[in-house]
């Protein structure tokens, strides 16, 4: 099957939807052998070397300037790019891309055209959704990655709720696991040595309600105060607003000292390898990859019941949930996890279990390749073994 992927700009593997494709990719190569193609809409350099690892071609029609001419003669050349290569299915991702990417493959007479949404579009206004709504006229299908995208798509969107298509993100087990716990960045981050670990993973952005959690952590503190509080990720706006609140809040609070921030530019998972709770508060979280990486490290988990959280986190099952922004609720939470061993043991292990059952990285390319199919017309390979 030839399948052409179209993103608006990846300049990394870090984030969520650029962490799926980047095994989705790879995996659709080894496992069927298909025939693939990424089309980014903004010129990137380090994009253009990852082609032989993703098994795929890397191309780029720069459409980001909407005031000038020369996007729109890419967006010609990008119909007819499809129209000469004929591609069995178009999947474009990001908001450009679900706009800009289904149109060209309509254009260009692409049968099988697939958009994706993966989160609440807290960024989306009234243009884009217009916008939006448009290019699904020319879509064949919608892929979601939790129920509550998939409601919430067929709610603003107006879009036939049999042709949204839930597909969880994939997470490979045997690589995301526990490392040894790495002493060293525990104390160059200055985490004494009797102190537990509550981490936040997430991106300082309106949505991760990093707020939620300042205001946790002084009732946490009040009543325990050997623990430390940090918060991983960078903000997601030039200057770092966000980041500031959250640290002034905690100043504010008188906690400061006990609520640390820190860019991960290795691996999470060595800020995880001395992680007691893992935390998230976020509103309208699509399917939080950091949630997964908790659970695949048995990390007992504490998020927001707020959008695809609950897919994951079954409340007194796989984690502990509280009401989104409940602060109070979200404190005892963390309070009765530290003060019970064994409950935190088994909500780690369940979690794990969980996500080998249901949301394997094999489990998630074989659902996608069989909607491409669907959507094309194709009829689907026999699946070969995950490698």
């Amino acid at each position: 099957m030839k399948v052409s992927y179209v993103v608006d700009h990846l300049a990394h593997a870090r984030a969520g939807t650029e962490n799926q494709l980047f095994m989705l990719l790879p995996e659709l190569s080894h496992r069927y052998g298909d025939e693939l193609e990424l089309v980014c809409l903004r010129e990137n350099d380090w994009l253009a070397t990852q082609g032989d690892f993703l098994g795929c071609t890397v191309r780029f029609f720069e459409i980001s300037n909407f005031k000038s001419p020369s996007s729109y003669r890419n967006w010609a050349r990008l119909a007819r790019h499809y129209r000469d290569n004929r591609p069995d299915v178009v999947h474009t991702f990001f908001p450009v891309g679900n706009i800009v990417g289904v149109l060209a493959a309509a254009a260009g007479g692409v049968r099988g055209i697939v958009s994706s949404r993966r989160d609440y579009g807290e960024w989306m206004r009234r243009r884009y959704l217009a916008a939006t709504r448009f290019a699904n006229r020319f879509t064949t299908g919608i892929i979601t990655n939790s129920l509550a995208v998939k409601e919430l798509t067929v709610r603003t969107e107006q879009y036939p709720a049999e042709k949204v298509h839930v597909i969880p993100n994939g997470i490979d087990v045997t690589k995301a696991h526990r490392p040894a716990r790495d002493e060293e960045l525990r104390r160059s981050l200055g985490i004494p040595a009797d102190h537990a670990v509550i981490t936040l993973v997430a991106n300082f952005r309106p949505m991760k309600r990093h707020e939620t959690l300042v205001k946790a952590a002084a009732r946490v503190l009040a009543v325990r105060p050997n623990v430390t509080f940090l918060c991983v990720g960078q903000d997601h706006v030039a200057g770092q607003p966000r980041r500031r609140l959250a640290l002034r809040m905690a100043g504010e609070l008188g906690i400061a000292d006990r609520f640390l921030v820190s860019h991960a530019e290795g691996n999470v998972l060595q800020y995880l390898s001395f992680t007691d709770v893992g935390v998230n508060c976020s509103y309208g979280e699509g399917i939080s990859n950091a949630i997964m990486e908790y659970m695949a490290c048995e990390i007992p988990v504490v998020a927001a019941a707020s959008g695809g959280n609950v897919d994951l986190v079954r409340d007194g099952e796989t984690g502990l949930m509280f009401p989104l922004d409940d602060s109070e609720c979200f404190a005892g939470h963390i309070l009765r996890l530290l003060g019970d061993a064994t409950l935190a043991r088994r909500l780690g292990v369940a979690g794990r279990e969980m996500l080998q059952q249901r949301m394997s990285v094999g489990a998630m390319v074989d659902a996608t390749r069989d909607v491409y199919g669907a959507m094309s017309g194709r009829t689907v390979a026999s699946r070969r073994t995950a490698a």
